[in-house]
């Protein structure tokens, strides 16, 4: 603390190379946040009042290509955690997009299915989520897309093992 009892900002020293400028302050993690919002709001525009919402759209994805799943294999298909998987299948089913069905297999679990409705949303949010992708991605020749998905790709598996390591 200083002598007039105020804390004083802790300086820090810059990695070399690293000039402060308002527009360098923006990580890595803020600038994919930023987008990561950017894209749901666009889609959540797209699908409308009554459509598929951002957090529920890779649940319906999954439940597209894979009807019938149990919610711990959504968790880990959508990677995410269980509490959260209970609060959007909770809703989905409020919004009669989805349905829950005793498992044949095992009579102590439920397995979740898209309705007539949660399909024909899913399918049209798939729609609009290719436009909004197409808008993002525009003045990026097709090798550049390419470059840049595999680079995320290759940005999520690094940061994936090193959790791993970590955890």
């Amino acid at each position: 603390m200083a002598a007039n009892g105020k804390h004083q900002a802790k300086e820090t020293e810059e990695p070399e190379g690293f000039e402060i400028a308002p527009l360098h302050r923006m990580t890595l993690g803020y600038l994919i946040s930023l987008l990561a919002r950017l894209l749901a709001q666009s889609l959540k525009v797209r699908n409308g009042p009554d459509g598929i919402l951002p957090g529920q759209y890779p649940v319906a994805v999954e439940l597209l290509t894979h009807d019938g799943m149990s919610q711990r294999d959504l968790c880990e298909a959508v990677r995410i955690e269980q509490a959260t998987m209970a609060n959007t299948l909770k809703r989905m089913e409020r919004d009669g997009l989805i349905t829950r069905r005793q498992s044949a297999e095992d009579g102590r679990l439920a397995t979740i299915h898209l309705t007539e409705y949660g399909a024909r949303l899913a399918r049209a949010s798939v729609r609009n989520a290719a436009e909004v992708n197409t808008v993002a991605l525009e003045g990026l020749d097709p090798a550049a897309q390419t470059a840049l998905r595999d680079m995320l790709i290759g940005l999520t598996e690094r940061l994936e093992a090193d959790l791993k390591r970590r955890g």
